[in-house]
């Protein structure tokens, strides 16, 4: 009965590796960043960003408004006093026309429209950052399914050889040429398979949650091994490590950061300079101040407003944004020496993991022969259960390790490639959906006003 059961299972797991596969990790990773509530919040944040770009701008353009207004006023003054000897009620009228245009604000307008385009940058980058980070738990998840997958199938396998061991030693017990006590060392062995068997599937099981957790669906019956090209990869860590301070959007974003505090300074410093405006204003307005009748003007003034004396307010505000720059660029500084530090640690674990396989290859290979070969002495009685049963123990260990080092190595391939910044562009994943249903019928691609080389939003 045993022997059937796992001949079944066996047969299944044969079966599903030679299905065809149903998924590809573009597709999944994909869904999983732009359905990411994380990616979604960070688009948000860069969007609202966007609308305080606009808003900035707006300082450049007139502004126009427009009062009117109609009810009772009573008046006594001098005026009234001399005319008619008292007060006077009347029903007033006001209506009126103003426009104002900002000449020279000492450079506050557009010392703003730069921080805010800072700010959008940095939006931009932090999206990207969030959106890489996603993509390396997808992946991990993506992968590790596989990986408990094969382990399982793999304790599958080991249960199948230990069957096979217990049927034929029950036979020999029954036919008066085993002993019961190697028929219940071969029974303790299998009991031994049944629970690796169960721990494997309850991994599995594990990984299949953090793949609903990740990516939002659950993960399909079966999974392409994704294939990596290593051409993808530099040759050195050094060459890493020059290509993670070009692309890596944690660097861009906190030198943008930087830029927005500079912007931010210039902001500040234009309270030490006059301001400039044309301002035009229509009247017309009806029995005010006690006088009956029409009471209509025009004027155009050209007007500077000059703050003399504000507490020392001012100049505070300009040490705190040039300590507030000093601190942009401390923490940039660090950002760049984590990401360093980030991606050393990727190219050891790639390079070691690259090293060890071939070891645990050969591990594989020679606990393989030396079971086959101490399976056909045991057939001919040279060499006890005890002895073939821990090489059936050390295959299915040496496997285990060859198989989760195999999927280690890949998972250090992607690692790398996210600590350069590179993850969405090698599997595909385009941002731009999300930023198309967030604004509508806006321009998303906003280009810095000073600085217009900054079209980096979804590169």
């Amino acid at each position: 009965m045993i022997l059937k059961r796992t001949l079944l299972a066996f047969a299944v797991v044969v079966g599903s590796v030679q299905n065809a596969y149903a998924s590809q990790l573009e597709e999944v990773v994909t869904s999983a960043v732009l359905s990411n509530p994380e990616v979604k919040r960070s688009m948000d944040a860069r969007n609202a960003v966007f609308e305080e770009v606009r808003q900035a701008r707006g300082g450049f353009y007139p502004k126009i408004d427009i009062a009117a207004g109609v009810g009772y006023e009573w008046t006594k003054n001098t005026a009234t006093v001399n005319a008619i000897g008292g007060d006077v009620e009347l029903k007033r009228r006001e209506a009126s026309v103003s426009l104002r245009q900002m000449l020279f604000d000492g450079f506050l307008t557009g010392s703003e429209v730069d921080r805010h385009a800072f700010r959008l940058e940095a939006g931009n980058h932090r999206l990207r950052e969030v959106a890489e980070e996603k993509a390396l738990e997808a992946t991990r998840a993506y992968i590790e399914v596989i990986k408990r997958n094969e382990l399982r199938n793999q304790a599958n396998v080991t249960l199948y050889n230990h069957v096979k061991v217990y049927e034929q030693i029950r036979k020999r017990s029954e036919s008066g040429l085993g002993t019961r006590a190697s028929l219940q060392q071969a029974k303790g062995r299998l009991a031994l398979a049944e629970v690796n068997v169960l721990s494997a599937e309850n991994n599995m099981r594990d990984a299949q949650a953090s793949y609903l957790r990740v990516v939002g669906q659950k993960a399909p019956e079966e999974l392409e091994v994704p294939e990596f090209s290593l051409e993808s990869l530099p040759e050195n860590e050094e060459a890493t490590i020059k290509r993670a301070i070009v692309n890596h959007p944690t660097l861009k974003l906190a030198h943008a950061d930087v830029q927005a505090a500079e912007a931010q300074y210039d902001s500040a410093r234009s309270l030490l300079y006059p301001k400039l405006n044309f301002e035009v204003d229509r009247n017309w307005n009806s029995n005010i101040d006690g006088v009956e009748g029409d009471n209509e003007d025009l004027t155009a003034m050209f007007r500077v407003r000059y703050n003399l004396y504000n507490g020392g307010s001012d100049k505070a505000r300009i040490r705190q944004t040039r300590h507030q720059i000093n601190e942009a660029k401390d923490i940039k500084n660090n950002a760049e020496r984590q990401t360093v530090e980030s991606v050393g640690l990727s190219w050891n674990a790639y390079e070691i993991l690259g090293r060890q396989l071939v070891f645990f290859r050969q591990h594989v290979d020679s606990s393989t022969q030396t079971r086959d070969s101490y399976l056909k002495q045991f057939n001919i009685g040279q060499r006890s259960l005890l002895d073939l049963l821990d090489t059936e123990n050390e295959v299915f260990s040496s496997k285990n390790s060859m198989i989760a080092a195999k999927y280690d190595y890949l998972i250090a391939q992607y690692r790398l490639l996210n600590g350069m910044g590179e993850m969405l562009e090698l599997l595909k994943v385009d941002l731009e959906p999300l930023a198309s249903t967030s604004l509508e019928g806006d321009d998303t691609r906003v280009i810095p006003p000073r600085d217009a080389e900054k079209k980096l939003l979804y590169r």
